[in-house]
């Protein structure tokens, strides 16, 4: 077996490298979010100012059996690394994925790094995945650990005016707006000072993880990049009475897979909490969600099981658990 690095401008290696990720991510696993071949080709060939990938291939002659995809971020958390490991179902078993680690290793330790974080999901009907035990094994360690729920937004439409209802008297003059796409100028620094914000507001448990570091130009780069593989992104914000930016609430649509969307962040800043924001903007967006992509039917998210409000507003509007994701790391010697 032979194991190296591959350029994305590769096309038949790199949709090879797709193929492998696509297929051992969906073993078992109905609810399986990896991405369509379009977008991950557009992520890739991406050369950008945030992240970086590096992408490793194991070979078995000419056969690519197994693949890792190894993000480092650029602009935060420079300390980290998070590797994903896949082996093709039909070659597992044999120590390519414990051979692909290795190498990962290697790489991040090249380049003066010392964590690697990834994620490993385990379905909900199951104990305890192949994927848990295989980071356990190689000294991961869980950091936190998130329900994957699922909503059927045609089924719990009926739910949201009286969820609205419930809520407008709280909202004491807070203003909600919506946008697709493109962040409006006017609300690019609130939101960015909120996105920076997220790492310190929202449950991490035991992962290393410092806030990260946005600006104009980093959302406009992620917003460009969305277009390039054809995501695109329902976001809806509180705005103060004063008119800076409470909260905001994000989910993304693929034109290659429009029927399942992602839902994304969802934050309150701590000085706005208690008007009831984000279960109002959370109804907001599914409502336009279904108005700019109407074959958009089930919205997947992911709760840390610590985070009781959270969780709380997304079972009052029809979330269930379908999978579990730890979210497990590992300091490197």
């Amino acid at each position: 077996m032979e194991i190296r690095e591959i350029d994305p401008a590769e096309e038949t290696l790199t949709h090879r490298f797709w193929e492998i990720g696509k297929a051992a991510d969906e073993v078992g696993r109905p609810w399986s979010t990896y991405w369509p071949w379009e977008t991950a080709r557009a992520a890739f060939t991406h050369v950008g100012t945030a992240m970086r990938k590096t992408l490793v291939a194991a070979f078995d002659g000419d056969e690519m059996v197994g693949c890792a995809e190894i993000s480092f971020p650029l602009l935060d958390n420079t300390h980290s690394a998070c590797p994903e490991i896949f082996v093709d179902p039909a070659h597992q078993r044999r120590g390519i994925g414990e051979a692909l680690l290795r190498n990962a290793e290697d790489i991040v330790r090249g380049t003066g790094r010392h964590v690697l974080i990834s994620e490993v999901a385990t379905p909900d009907a199951a104990e305890e995945s192949a994927g848990v035990r295989f980071a356990r094994k190689h000294g991961f360690k869980t950091g936190i650990v998130d329900d994957i729920k699922v909503v059927d937004l045609v089924e719990t439409a009926p739910l949201w005016d009286d969820v609205l209802a419930a809520a407008a008297p709280h909202l004491d003059g807070y203003d909600l707006r919506s946008w697709l796409d493109h962040c409006p100028e006017d609300l690019v620094d609130g939101y960015c000072r909120l996105m920076e914000s997220f790492n310190t507001e929202a449950p991490l448990g035991e992962l290393d993880l410092e806030p990260e570091r946005w600006d104009k130009d980093r959302l406009r780069e992620r917003e460009g990049r969305f277009r390039r593989s054809g995501r695109h992104e329902v976001c809806t914000v509180a705005l103060d009475p004063d008119g800076s930016v409470a909260g905001f609430t994000e989910v993304m649509v693929s034109d290659h897979r429009p029927q399942l969307g992602l839902q994304g962040g969802t934050l309150v800043a701590r000085a706005h909490r208690g008007h009831r924001l984000g279960i109002t903007m959370k109804v907001l967006n599914h409502q336009a969600v279904r108005r700019a992509y109407p074959d958009c039917v089930h919205l997947l998210t992911g709760n840390a099981d610590v985070n009781a409000h959270m969780n709380a507003v997304n079972d009052r509007l029809g979330y269930r658990t379908v999978e579990r994701l730890a979210e497990m790391q590992k300091v490197l010697d």
